[in-house]
């Protein structure tokens, strides 16, 4: 059954790449058209298309690993990196005392200053309202978990508060936000807050609060017959919709983003028409929605076969890698996913979850403490060592320094290019200075245009890693 998912996949990206193939030579010649220069160094318009790096790599098409190699690295990631957990197999309870602690370190007040949207400076007074709302007289000696589903696109924050906090004024980087939560992502539910508005929860690789709005609760084993069905539709593009319902608003125009994965209706479940609409063109899909009592009902949505998707995993290969990472070129920088877009490390994982390989959600966790195999870039490494450690690894890999995830792409003309969510570089300037250029986008650079006002990016990396078992 994997290898016929397999070949459906691999027809539904065939149909797709020869369909962007045909509208591009319907517009007059896209490919080579260049509405301005790029003041991005050494890069030029043909490498702006994954083909151009994917006829350049060597074995583009050769599987990285298979589905049970798959499946033996997500339980490796289990074991070697605390932040990423199996919500299957669970703590079923939490005693006073632990769920406290986490508390404390994830809802820490901070130290430094912080502003609201106002630019206003936030006092010891709103610090111990939002402690207050934390819940922690309402823990009980042994705290049982509970189990619930995301239903929209939402966020974990630092906090149980919708409020955008930042370290300065004129900042744009909320620091209460801690990651973007997509669609169907199941979740452990560890606390409520004091207003009940919030969950205090964990998902695959993140502990935090999320809106109790936009989770739907479930029984465990529900939840994971819900996600475990045979069949199923991935969500391969930058981001897609349901179509369009005039009855069912829960189910009507739901943003589905990169990684999203979805249990697929079985035929003896689909009738003739759904809330009004045939099905035919469309793969029919189960989302759970959130009942008028909070828990989950699960209802029947259409997504239209002319979407990026595919039915089962897309093949692990550094094309596939490659290929996925160009599909979201361009889109705007967000810290932790604010302004419905991504940062440096969820454009990394997007990447890998379309594939069905589960990463660290933050860099230093992807970079450091991932399961994988690893080529460090001490500190002391020169140059020349670095570019021959670069002659060595395989486009597809994952580029990583202090704070910032990259994905290589491989050498040109004795260059190193990556493709990577960023907020900008330097350029010299004649008078010996260095002048900076904002990105704060995805974007393909060389990796020895400059990072800071003396290195490269080269210069700064401590490693790369590729997602694999180390054996191979």
């Amino acid at each position: 059954m994997r290898l016929r998912k397999t070949a459906i996949c691999l027809i539904l990206v065939m149909a797709l790449l020869h369909g962007s193939i045909a509208i591009a030579a319907g517009r007059s010649g896209i490919e080579n058209y260049q509405q301005f220069q790029s003041n991005i160094p050494g890069v030029t318009e043909e490498m702006l298309y994954p083909d151009f790096w994917v006829k350049h790599a060597q074995h583009a098409e050769k599987i990285i690993m298979n589905s049970g190699e798959i499946e033996q690295y997500n339980l490796n990631n289990i074991q070697v990196c605390d932040p990423v957990v199996d919500l299957q197999n669970y703590k079923e309870s939490f005693t006073k005392e632990e769920l406290k602690s986490l508390l404390g370190k994830v809802s820490a007040v901070p130290t430094s200053n912080r502003y609201n949207s106002k630019g206003e400076l936030l006092t010891s007074e709103y610090f111990d309202a939002l402690v207050s709302n934390l819940n922690i007289d309402g823990l009980e000696e042994v705290n049982p978990v509970g189990y619930g589903i995301s239903v929209k696109r939402t966020e974990l924050r630092t906090f149980p508060t919708a409020d955008r906090v930042f370290s300065s004024t004129g900042s744009e980087n909320d620091m209460f936000m801690e990651t973007a939560v997509y669609p169907v992502e199941p979740l452990v539910i560890l606390h409520t807050s004091t207003d009940n508005q919030w969950y205090f929860a964990q998902m695959y690789n993140y502990l935090a609060w999320i809106p109790a709005e936009d989770v739907a609760l479930t029984g465990k084993d529900e939840l994971f017959d819900y996600l475990e069905q045979h069949d199923f539709l991935m969500i391969t593009g930058n981001r897609t919709f349901t179509s369009y319902n005039t009855i069912d608003a829960a189910v009507s125009e739901l943003q589905l983003d990169m990684g999203v994965k979805l249990p697929l209706a079985r035929a003896e479940e689909i009738p003739d028409d759904i809330d009004l609409q045939n099905p035919a063109g469309n793969f029919v899909v189960k989302l759970p929605t959130r009942g008028s009592d909070g828990w989950a009902v699960f209802r029947l949505a259409l997504i239209s076969r002319s979407e990026d998707v595919c039915v089962g995993y897309l093949p692990y290969t550094n094309e596939n890698i490659i290929r996925q990472a160009f599909k979201m070129q361009g889109q705007r920088y967000g810290w932790g996913g604010t302004f419905n877009a991504r940062d440096c490390t969820a454009f990394m994982m997007d990447i890998f979850r379309t594939m069905g390989v589960n990463i660290p959600r933050n860099s230093g966790e992807q970079g450091q403490l991932a399961a994988g195999v690893f080529y460090e870039m001490n500190e002391d490494m020169s140059l020349e060592d670095r570019k021959k450690l670069m002659d060595k690894i395989e486009p597809g890999t994952a580029l990583y320094m202090s704070g910032h995830a990259m994905l290589y792409l491989g050498k040109y003309k004795n260059d190193y290019y990556m493709i990577h969510d960023f907020g900008g570089f330097r350029v010299p300037q004649p008078d010996g200075t260095t002048k900076y250029y904002s990105t704060r986008e995805i974007a393909v650079t060389p990796l020895t245009i400059l990072s800071s006002s003396t290195q490269t990016f080269l210069e700064r990396l401590y490693g790369a890693r590729r997602f694999m078992l180390e054996e191979q």
